[in-house]
């Protein structure tokens, strides 16, 4: 497969930032200060991330991204390609490059998907864990020779809990058993999925609505669009629209398989970028460089 995988297949440029990029950070007494000249737009941090990420990165992702992430890919991928084994069968793919480009840009939306499929899910977990002292029914069992629940009517006293940048704070001991309860049960529950084969952020996504899995990829801003195009032209090697019509393209499944999941990676990436740069904005912070490891969590 004839693909670029430096910055010369690249159809687009960094550009100054717009006007509208511009940050006036707050001065004393909220008067406006002077603005960073080192400053980058969300659109020239992006740009800058996909002109630069090499396949190496994929490795990075593997050792730092959320395991049921990582899985959610690399069955996606099979989904799409089969499961025959690489080294018993020699399949090869053929088509244009605008088909191979459509296909990219498609599984780089994908793992775009992951990533806000994942922010949603985990801010459920998190509202539905914060309700479990008021709901706790004491139903915790790990061994069947114990009956449900713990014994707690003579259980007084409080638990001195350490909040980071609030300091102590005291819990009622029977409120803090109830807690830990439902932890423990939790914690058992994911045990049992992942030992069924479950894969919570696939099962989240099929429990979706079609229209609310559209939202997870419609929010996608102008600056994210132009990156995914980017990075697809820079693969495709090919920038003349015409050419793209008619150039062919060749590789064997195993190759095609590894730059798809190297897509879904970056595509996760671009939405990362695009929550930090937002928090840090929100924030007040300066924005940071643009490499933001593949994994890293937001």
């Amino acid at each position: 497969m004839t693909c670029a995988v430096d910055d010369n297949g690249s159809s687009s440029s960094d550009g100054a930032a717009s006007s509208d990029d511009e940050v006036v950070t707050p001065g004393a007494g909220g008067a406006a200060g002077t603005v960073d000249s080192n400053f980058k737009s969300r659109r020239d941090m992006l740009l800058e991330y996909v002109k630069n990420v090499q396949p190496d990165y994929m490795e990075r992702f593997v050792q730092k991204a959320p395991s049921q992430v990582v899985d959610a890919m690399r069955q996606t991928v099979t989904n799409m390609l089969g499961t025959l084994p690489p080294q018993f069968f020699d399949i090869h793919v053929s088509t244009v490059a605008e088909n191979l480009a459509q296909l990219m840009y498609s599984v780089m939306m994908t793992g775009y998907m992951f990533r806000n499929a994942q922010y949603r899910m985990e801010l459920q977990q998190s509202l539905a864990q914060a309700a479990l002292p008021e709901a706790v029914s004491s139903s915790i069992t790990s061994d069947s020779r114990y009956a449900p629940g713990t014994q707690k009517t003579r259980v007084s006293g409080e638990v001195v809990r350490w909040r980071d940048n609030e300091g102590p704070e005291r819990v009622d001991a029977v409120e803090y058993i109830e807690l830990l309860e439902a932890e423990v049960e939790e914690l058992r529950k994911q045990l049992e999925r992942r030992g069924q084969g479950r894969n919570d952020l696939l099962e989240y996504l099929k429990s979706l609505q079609p229209q609310n899995i559209q939202e997870l990829t419609t929010s996608a801003g102008e600056d994210a669009l132009e990156a995914m195009n980017t990075f697809v032209a820079r693969l495709i090697g090919v920038a003349d629209p015409t050419q793209i019509k008619r150039a062919a393209t060749q590789t064997t499944a195993a190759e095609l398989a590894r730059i798809l999941y190297w897509l879904m990676v970056v595509g996760y990436s671009i939405r990362n970028i695009e929550v930090r740069y937002d928090m840090e904005r929100v924030l007040g912070m300066p924005a940071k460089l643009a490499e933001l490891p593949p994994g890293e969590n937001v």
